[in-house]
């Protein structure tokens, strides 16, 4: 079996993490997030921080298991060193069914959706947003197939862009905006509790981060340079996230966010820069989410790769085999590509029919809670190996995974009260136990 080039580096790495979290997550999300704490901008700014910590302190704690190993499979693999072939088969059949592919049919409509606000006046596009959604797809997947070389290109040069918008709107809303509305309504623990459920749209808006492990056996230097991506790019995402929803905030205000929802961000960035320039600035937010999207892809179709080395599917053999002239797995690919699909059809009819409308399935949120279940264990695996003394560090061994434990817990308090909770939770069991039946399929396939 061939093996795959090391081809990125640690600018690659730290945009991939930047790249993929930066995106649609605050854009879509922002409006969410002050609708769940009633308009509290204060307790807005809070959750924002509370779920930094999960990403800061998780990548952080993550990064002593990228020291160890850098397997293909990335989380597969620091789970497999965890506790287990078992264990890290259900989180790479979770990522591979629901995770990747679920995000990434998501964020391709957001994708679409901005694309439609920034040619809104071209008739040919009007009403196509779900067409305009499977063209991503399908050019995202091709470009991901055939070249990872400008899929790596596309990922640097997104991250750029999209961190210019999100300053732009920052700084200028703070400076010429009203700052004040940070302070207007203080936290409480009445406001703690009731806003507890924007956690999961937090959430949404930094996931991402743990998808650079998947690509750890293409990067260069991999023990060293994957776990300074993982260290520092959090921070900067934090950074970046407070500022523009302060900045937006005092622009025009959590009410108007609310009404306007997904436009906020362009009538925010035409009030400051006029029609013409916040159109250039809406542009950014497009390439900005296509990168996320890219990110996305770029991790969903190594996921079933990862699986079938390890001979953990069925047609491993073929799944693992790798294409001699654009190194990857086109089998990979195609099921990554087939789920993918099937999610944005799901999503198609949780918004346009009414029976999926009434059960309020929100496939962007759904597949989040359970990875942070599986995140949440690896952070006890560090603990365990601190404990065994086999990370000498206190910071590192025990205060960097007690603190992403936290993070996590809040993470997935916050999405089992929400009101899609009950729903996720039983359909991401069934995921679930469908892995178990494959994972029986595939141990009684062997003894024979």
């Amino acid at each position: 079996m061939k093996e795959e080039k090391r081809k990125y580096g640690l600018c690659m790495s730290i945009a991939m993490v930047i790249g993929i979290v930066i995106g649609s997550g605050i854009f879509f999300k922002a409006d969410d997030i002050l609708i769940m704490t009633d308009g509290n901008v204060a307790m807005g700014c809070f959750v924002l921080i509370v779920g930094a910590v999960g990403i800061i302190f998780g990548g952080i704690t993550i990064a002593e298991w990228a020291k160890l190993t850098d397997d293909a499979g990335g989380i597969i693999s620091y789970g497999e060193k965890a506790f287990g072939k078992k264990f890290a088969f259900f989180i790479g059949w979770f990522q591979m069914i629901v995770y990747y592919p679920a995000l990434a049919a998501v964020i391709c409509w957001v994708a679409a959706n901005y694309t439609m606000m920034l040619f809104s006046n071209v008739k040919f596009l009007q009403g196509k947003v779900w067409e305009l959604t499977i063209f991503y797809i399908v050019t995202l997947f091709l470009i991901n197939t055939f070249s990872t070389k400008i899929a790596g290109y596309l990922q640097t040069s997104a991250m750029v862009i999209k961190m210019l918008p999100l300053l732009l709107i920052g700084v200028l809303g703070i400076l010429f905006g009203d700052p004040s509305v940070v302070t207007a309504e203080p936290i409480t623990g009445a406001t703690i509790l009731a806003g507890s459920s924007a956690i999961v749209a937090v959430a949404f808006s930094y996931d991402g981060w743990s998808i650079a492990p998947t690509i750890c056996h293409e990067i260069k230097n991999a023990k060293r340079n994957l776990p300074l991506a993982l260290t520092i790019a959090p921070v900067v995402i934090m950074i970046i996230y407070l500022l523009y929803f302060i900045g937006i905030t005092s622009l025009i205000g959590a009410d108007e966010i609310v009404r306007l929802q997904d436009g906020a961000f362009q009538v925010a960035s035409e009030k400051v820069f006029g029609a013409s320039m916040g159109r250039v600035l809406l542009a950014g937010v497009v390439i900005s989410v296509l990168g996320t999207c890219n990110g996305v892809i770029l991790g969903n179709c190594r996921v079933p790769h990862a699986l079938a080395i390890r001979g953990e599917i069925p047609y491993s053999e073929a799944i693992s085999e790798l294409s001699p002239r654009f190194d990857v797995s086109f089998l990979s690919h195609g099921i990554s590509f087939i789920l993918t699909l099937f999610w944005l059809g799901i999503h198609y009819l949780t918004q346009t029919n009414e029976f999926f409308m009434k059960l309020h399935l929100d496939i962007s949120g759904m597949p989040i809670v359970i990875m942070y279940i599986f995140y949440f264990l690896l952070y006890i695996g560090v603990l365990k190996r601190a404990k065994m003394g086999l990370i000498k560090s206190k910071f590192y061994g025990y205060i960097c995974p007690i603190l992403a434990i936290l993070g996590s817990l809040i993470v997935v308090y916050g999405g089992m009260s929400s009101k899609t909770g009950k729903i996720d939770s039983i359909i991401s069991l069934f995921i679930l136990f469908s892995g178990w039946i494959v994972l029986k399929y595939m141990e009684k396939k062997k003894r024979t």
